[in-house]
């Protein structure tokens, strides 16, 4: 499960990273943030039409995908496996036409481990080795009071060797030379989608500080190694 990332680029270093042709509403997503929690505002990339033709797009989504069949009382599914994205009913429409990319510096995963007498969650941050980590999503739109909002999930694998003692799931991420693939709402084959994707490139995990438990906490020093 990836239930918590960090994000540093700003929109001028994503337009150049992922070729943005359209800049969108980013307001709330233009600033670094290193504790981005479900339901939070998240920068997106993806493919839309503009003046008749397709754009790439840097927008803002809402962080928990809500399935356009439920309307009462919606659930936010933050993350969805790789291994069943295409035949659940929440998320195979969008796997199949609404793909995105979600950039992040990195990401944080929880490891029960002694500490004393008593076992804490100790969290753990993975960081993209070079540039973004250019995590999978897919998206869909949902009706508010306020208009329609992008709501979006990540896609998850099983965690290699490396990475797996901390977590047994990882985010999938979308190689340079497939984002273009990915992106295009015009490849309906969400398998084909799918078998474009990568496990991330990451440095060793370390240990950060339990700051990051509570999501009001924000600041770079939340991803900084843990003094031993």
């Amino acid at each position: 499960m990836c239930g918590r990332y960090a994000a540093s680029a700003n929109p001028d270093e994503l337009v150049e990273e992922f070729d943005i042709e359209f800049v969108g509403d980013v307001e709330q997503v233009a600033a670094p943030r290193y504790n981005i929690a479900p339901t939070d505002p998240v920068a997106t990339v993806f493919v839309d039409e503009r003046d008749g033709r397709l754009r790439r797009e840097l927008g803002t989504s809402a962080w928990g995908l809500i399935p356009p069949w439920r309307s009462e009382k919606p659930m936010r599914l933050i993350n969805a496996r790789v291994e069943t994205v295409n035949e659940k009913p929440s998320f195979r429409g969008a796997v199949r036409a609404r793909r995105c990319i979600l950039p992040a510096l990195g990401y944080y995963e929880w490891r029960s481990e002694p500490h004393g007498r008593r076992t804490v969650k100790q969290p753990y941050f993975m960081r993209a080795r070079k540039g973004s980590l250019a995590m999978a999503g897919i998206f869909e739109f949902h009706r508010t009071d306020q208009g329609w909002i992008r709501t979006t999930s990540i896609l998850t694998t099983e965690a290699t060797d490396e990475y797996g003692w901390v977590h047994d799931r990882m985010p999938m991420t979308v190689p340079p030379d497939a984002v273009a693939d990915w992106l295009d709402p015009g490849m309906t084959d969400g398998y084909r989608a799918v078998s474009l994707l990568a496990q991330p490139d990451l440095t060793r995990p370390h240990k950060v500080s339990r700051a990051v438990s509570t999501v009001g906490n924000d600041g770079p020093e939340l991803i900084e190694p843990l003094a031993e």
